[in-house]
Order: structure tokens, then C-alpha cells, then sequence
């Protein structure tokens, strides 16, 4: 059985050095964290679906510990600040898969003293809540242990008409977990959205592909009201294999979905993952120019920068999709 490797202890050098910028101690939940493991990832004792990414101590060590630690706190905390209502006191030490949500510590504003209470910070309501300090403490001292991955090279994975590559775009991993809708360890688990009264949503492919999931579960992957965009009416049959039988992908708003010539689009990924040489094709010229025009950058510089910075630097998403009949590419853009 694999086990997670967490990243090595930040240097007590390293931990001195955020505290004199800060001019403050840091909490002794942090102070421990960092000096066991500079940064990583851990669970969420209240929600199986969040997973934390805490943000390292900048680590000067060497070039290798430079890098990965570039992203360090002072940097997501001077991104969270970019909104305003991110509490002006605020240090950002975590964040979710998507930066929707961060974990942030406060400034005393009149000592500048750094408390312990850790909060949670939710992008979608501009909220903040306390005290998060022990969901938080719980789990960091979780063990990680990735459940032993068996899938049955024998058994293809099922190929689904409307979705490139789930695996890409990190909807679908492997995993020893069990499906919710079989009961059955494949090998692969799908830990998108799921749209259902239920709390169901970590499925196997195949329980995907075949219709049991959505069935089951009475639930949509997608949401059929977006398939089309409002601006292509689609046979039934596309909308209910796009909504019940094919995987989501991560947004900040509802998902939509591209199509052209009375069919869905193919979800090819965001932007910065979709093949150059297809970006560079006639298709993907006319492509750049709607994007361009949509989410109101300029010329050749600024498509270079799309292309080359993730979605989450950048608080915006350009969703590719490609016609399944003529080739053309289309897709939409994505505020945070």
C-alpha cells in the first residue's frame, strides 16, 4: 500500500523569517505544521469532497525547496486581497481545489499580534466563520493513506462521446475507494459535481457511462438547463447523455455546456490544457479571436498569457468544447 509522502519540514530559518516580515509569532497549530511538513495537502474531517492545500513557508534552502515554495503565504494572501472582501487583516494560509474557499488566521489590527482561531473564508457568499482551529487540527493529524489502486487491466475504461479526457481535467483518478452507486473498488473514482438531494457523488466510470449513477441517485452530472447554452435547441436524447451519462468539470459559476451543429461540443478541457497544434489550426484562430473578444483582452501577448497561466492565477476559466461533426472549436469564459 502506497503512502502519502508529505512535503519535507520547513526550515526553523524559514518559519523565523515569515515572522520577522510578519512581526509576529505564528500559531502554534501553524508553527507545528510547518515545522513537521512545509506545506502539503490534508483532508477535511467535515466535508469528504475538500481536500486543503496549505500554503508553504517560503524555503531558500536550496533551488529545489525555492521552487516549490515560491507560492508561499505572502503570495495567496496578496491574491486574496485582491478581493475586497477578504478580511483586510487576513493572512490566507490554505486554500481548496478551486480557491473558492480559504482557510486565513487574523491580525490583531491595534497589536498586530497574529491570533490562533483559524477561519474559513467562502468566495461564492463573501463570508467568513470561526472558529475553524479544530476541524483543522483534526485534520492535519489525520494519516493520508491512500487506499491500494487494483484496477483490472482487462477491463477498458468506458469512452464517453461528449468528454475528452475526465482524467485531464481531474474529475476522474484512480483510487481504491468504493463507487456509491455499485459498491464496487475499480480502481477509479469520479469526485466532480453531482447535481442530487442525495450526498452521493463518488462514482466509477462505468456507473457514469451506463446511466446507474444518475439513475440511482436521481441526479445530473450536468446541468440540462445549460446544455446548449440557450443558444442551441438539442434533441433530448444529446441533453439527457450529456446531463445523466457524461461527467462535469470544475467552474466558479454553473457549468455550461458548448454545441454546434445540433449536437453538444466535445469538452476538450480549459484552455491552457487543450493541444497547441489544435489552438494554432484554423479552428483555434477563430477561437482565440471569440475569446479575446469575450473576456476583453488584446492582441498576441495577452492570448500567450492565457494560454500559459492556470485558470486559478488568473480568476477566470476559458472552457474549450469541439463540434463533433465539423471541427470547429468553441467554449465559454468563467468569472470568479
Amino acid at each position: 500500500m502506497s503512502r502519502y509522502v508529505p512535503p519535507p519540514p520547513a526550515p526553523q530559518s524559514a518559519i523565523s523569517a515569515l515572522e520577522g516580515k510578519l512581526k509576529a509569532p505564528l500559531p502554534p497549530v501553524l508553527k507545528g505544521r510547518y515545522a513537521a511538513s512545509n506545506g502539503g495537502s490534508f483532508g477535511d474531517p467535515r466535508n469528504r469532497d475538500r481536500e486543503w492545500q496549505l500554503h508553504p513557508v517560503f524555503d531558500a534552502s536550496d533551488r529545489k525547496q525555492m521552487k516549490r515554495s515560491a507560492e508561499d503565504i505572502a503570495h495567496y494572501t496578496r491574491l486574496a486581497l485582491q478581493d475586497k472582501r477578504f478580511p483586510r487583516n487576513g493572512i490566507s494560509i490554505a486554500h481548496s481545489f478551486s480557491l473558492h474557499e480559504q482557510l486565513l488566521v487574523l491580525r490583531d489590527e491595534a497589536s498586530g499580534a497574529i491570533g490562533e482561531e483559524i477561519f474559513l473564508f467562502d468566495v461564492y457568499t463573501a463570508q467568513w466563520c470561526a472558529p475553524y482551529a479544530t476541524d483543522l487540527q483534526a485534520a492535519i493529524d489525520q494519516a493520508r493513506v491512500p487506499e491500494a489502486v487494483q484496477p483490472d487491466p482487462a477491463r477498458a475504461l468506458p469512452a464517453f462521446r461528449y468528454y475528452a479526457d475526465p482524467f485531464q481535467s481531474g474529475v476522474m483518478r484512480t483510487s481504491g475507494e468504493t463507487c456509491e452507486c455499485c459498491g464496487k473498488a475499480t480502481g477509479y473514482i469520479y469526485n466532480g459535481g453531482f447535481y442530487a438531494v442525495s450526498d452521493a457523488s463518488h462514482f466509477c466510470p462505468w456507473c457514469i457511462a451506463d446511466g446507474s449513477a444518475s439513475t440511482k441517485f436521481d441526479g445530473e452530472f450536468n446541468d440540462a438547463a445549460g446544455v446548449g447554452m440557450n443558444e442551441v435547441a438539442l434533441p433530448a436524447h444529446v441533453i439527457d447523455e450529456v446531463a445523466q451519462r457524461t461527467p462535469g468539470f470544475f467552474s466558479y459559476q454553473q457549468e455550461q455546456w458548448w454545441a454546434h451543429c445540433n449536437d453538444a461540443g466535445r469538452f476538450l478541457g480549459e484552455i491552457e490544457h487543450v493541444d497547441r497544434a489544435l489552438l494554432a489550426s484554423d479552428a483555434g484562430t477563430e477561437l482565440m479571436r471569440s475569446t479575446c473578444d469575450e473576456a476583453h483582452l488584446g492582441g498576441d501577448t495577452d492570448w500567450q498569457w492565457l494560454l500559459d497561466t492556470p485558470s486559478r492565477k488568473r480568476g477566470m476559466a476559458v472552457f474549450v468544447f469541439g463540434c463533433l461533426r465539423c471541427g470547429k472549436l468553441g467554449g465559454y469564459v468563467d468569472h470568479s
